[in-house]
């Protein structure tokens, strides 16, 4: 797709700049040649010369050519670039995600610990359980403990209630040796380790006696966080030496200070994960399709002189391929640095040979259909000079026929003339009768609009009148009515209330396409925002608006009025106590198509043309608060302004109203007025 837009964007920018040039050589260098071929005698150099836009235009043309050709290979090259640096980008971040999970469960295991007065070994293997299920590259999993000369025997008899064998061993030159309790010396041994059977001889074994674990030890003392070391360890299966990470995380014994200001005496032990980096790094791609990427791993803050920690090789490489330093000379690479806790990694990435080359199919067509473009203008130039004479015959007999032609148009003119002023006549004569009509047709809306008015007056009297007389009455008899008494006064109430909604109804619906406010610029969205927290939804229920919203030039009080009644209709008749309703909009033609959408109980299809129609509504109750006019209002608006409203729905899928409001456009200063104010406001 990118190369078809490049494509089509190349071939309109040559066939504009030919376009151009050809005008240019026809008027000036083409005219100079005509002029000259009007002489008498010419010369062969002034022939000669004639043809020389021709090889003009052969020579522009090859060089747009193969500048175009330059061009779209460069940028076909700067593709593939991008192509792999995102590629090698979205495998870093897996790896970098999956490393922050592995070294986050030693961080649980020291959070586990320090809110545990005392763990057993039983709870220590069933707390670790999923990690070391779901988790790879996980070699060592351990509690260690901080055991000093006064609690050495104590923590013996503890650690032998779980395992009766338990010993504090020490390694020496000469091979593993039980550890003696000595005045002053504080020991480290591994309490608990999982997994068991790989680690099985590492029980017991004080770790405190290896230098580079005892520094990371300090260190993490006074951080008081997690550190991390790269360290050579065996592969649990292939037992090969393989690149590793240890992770320590102190425990502190829970006090009031902060942790900031604990002291190696406050230690209770680490938190200690040993884990293998190269399965990690493994895992963590194993559900990417392969990216033909390989990625290298090196131990600092740059690929120079530095160790090399492990190397992924991409599974789309095959065995017969090239070697890793030959991909390197390819020229496409990407490096960054990672960061692991307080170390930093720098990751190589290389692609596979053969692999995000630039693919030059396109550039090529651009090159020969230059060249092919070219060929046919420059004929269709030299055509140019060989027909200049034939062109200025022609020319001639063209002015002849053109002046007899003007004669019989000026004729034409007169006689429009007067077919005109006979037809000004008749429009006078129109309009005449068209104002006579359009008073009359004024004259007798007015009549109706002030008796809908005055029969409103009279009816609302008598419904206020017996509303309070059903107050009066439940006032003076509130101790001797029964509850059928006062539920039927509560129903007489409802119904004068409806009886007055009704009538504001009616009312409302007759002034549609009668009055109406001026047309302004309305942004849709924040029209809708503001009915919104008019209508305050109740708690559940979320009115979201879906993708872009319109400006457009409107009637604002009108189209606020379908608005507000279809939010108002999908909240009332949701029939849930939570609920979503979704707004969205889209141009279509010369209309904007709204969309309001909710996830109630929805409509079936029999009954969509009725609730459309006047006081129809599909329930009936003595409560009902529906009036049965606000759809049909919304309805009258909408076609009223040229549109049209649809319902979708079916029983328990929702109803989603849909319907078109035309599209005008505001005024140049309109538009410049709401941007300013959008940028301002």
């Amino acid at each position: 797709m990118p190369n078809n837009h490049l494509f089509t964007t190349i071939a309109a920018s040559i066939m504009e700049n030919l376009s151009k040039f050809s005008g240019w050589v026809t008027n000036h260098v083409l005219g100079r040649l005509y002029a000259g071929l009007n002489k008498e005698n010419v010369s062969n150099n002034s022939i000669l010369w004639g043809y020389y836009p021709v090889a003009l235009v052969a020579l522009i043309g090859l060089i747009i050519s193969v500048g175009l050709f330059m061009q779209s290979r460069s940028w076909e090259k700067q593709q593939a670039e991008i192509a792999f640096h995102e590629t090698a980008q979205d495998r870093i971040l897996l790896i970098k995600r999956e490393i922050k999970f592995s070294l986050g469960i030693i961080q649980d295991i020291a959070s586990f610990i320090e809110a545990s007065e005392a763990v057993g070994r039983r709870e220590f293997r069933k707390f670790v359980g999923p990690a070391l299920k779901n988790q790879a590259g996980i070699e060592t999993l351990a509690w260690v403990p901080r055991v000093d000369f006064n609690n050495y025997d104590q923590f013996l008899d503890f650690a032998r209630r779980s395992f009766p064998p338990f010993e504090i061993k020490e390694l020496t030159p000469s091979g593993q040796s039980i550890g003696r309790k000595a005045e002053g010396q504080i020991h480290y041994p591994i309490l608990y380790v999982q997994p068991y059977q790989d680690n099985k001889p590492m029980l017991g074994l004080n770790i405190g006696t290896d230098s580079q674990v005892k520094s990371l030890f300090e260190e993490s003392i006074t951080k008081g966080t997690r550190l991390v070391a790269n360290r050579s360890i065996i592969d649990s299966k292939t037992q090969q030496s393989v690149a590793g990470i240890v992770v320590v995380v102190p425990v502190f014994i829970k006090s009031d200070e902060d942790q900031s200001e604990a002291t190696q005496r406050d230690l209770r032990g680490y938190a200690l994960g040993i884990f293998n980096i190269g399965e990690i790094i493994e895992r963590a791609l194993e559900n990417l399709r392969p990216g033909s990427v390989d990625i290298r791993f090196y131990q600092g803050g740059s690929t120079s002189d530095e160790t090399l920690l492990y190397t992924h090789f991409s599974r789309s490489r095959q065995l017969d391929q090239h070697s890793v330093t030959e991909l390197e000379e390819s020229g496409i690479n990407y490096t960054e640095i990672i960061e692991v806790e307080n170390l930093a990694w720098s990751v190589f990435c290389t692609p596979v040979y053969d692999k995000f080359e630039a693919k030059t199919f396109t550039s090529w067509i651009i090159l020969l259909g230059g060249f092919a473009f070219t060929a046919l203008l420059t004929i269709y130039t030299a055509n140019l000079v060989g027909q200049t004479n034939q062109i200025r015959h022609q020319v001639a007999e063209r002015t002849s026929l053109l002046r007899s032609t003007v004669e019989e148009l000026n004729q034409e003119v007169m006689e429009r003339k007067a077919a005109e002023a006979e037809l000004q006549i008749l429009n006078e004569t129109l309009e005449h009768h068209i104002a006579s009509r359009t008073a009359e047709a004024e004259r007798r809306a007015e009549y109706l609009e002030q008796f809908a008015y005055v029969t409103s007056h009279d009816l609302k009297a008598p419904l206020r009148a017996v509303s309070n007389l059903a107050e009066w009455i439940e006032e003076d008899l509130t101790d001797k009515l029964d509850s059928s008494s006062k539920e039927q006064l509560a129903l007489l109430r409802d119904r004068v209330r409806r009886m007055h909604e009704l009538i504001e109804g009616l009312l409302e619906y007759s002034r549609v396409g009668k009055t109406s406010d001026v047309e302004a610029a309305i942004d849709t969205r924040e029209l809708i925002q503001e009915i919104t927290d008019s209508l305050s939804p109740q708690k559940g229920f979320t009115i979201k608006i879906k993708g872009e919203m319109p400006v457009l030039k409107a009637d604002r009080l009108q189209l606020g009025q379908v608005f507000s009644n279809l939010i108002s209709n999908s909240l009332k008749h949701h029939g849930g106590s939570k609920g979503k309703i979704r707004i969205s909009s889209k141009q279509v033609g010369n209309f904007y198509e709204f969309t309001v959408c909710d996830n109630g109980q929805g409509i079936a299809p029999e009954y969509h043309d009725k609730v459309f129609k006047m006081f129809q509504t599909l329930k009936s109750s003595d409560f009902n608060n529906s009036t049965g006019i606000g759809l049909a209002l919304v309805k009258k608006i909408v076609i009223e302004h040229g549109g049209s409203i649809q319902l979708n729905s079916a029983v328990n899928e929702g109803a989603c109203f849909t319907f078109l409001w035309p599209y005008t456009p505001a005024e140049n200063d309109q538009n410049d007025n709401s941007i300013e104010g959008k940028l301002t406001g």
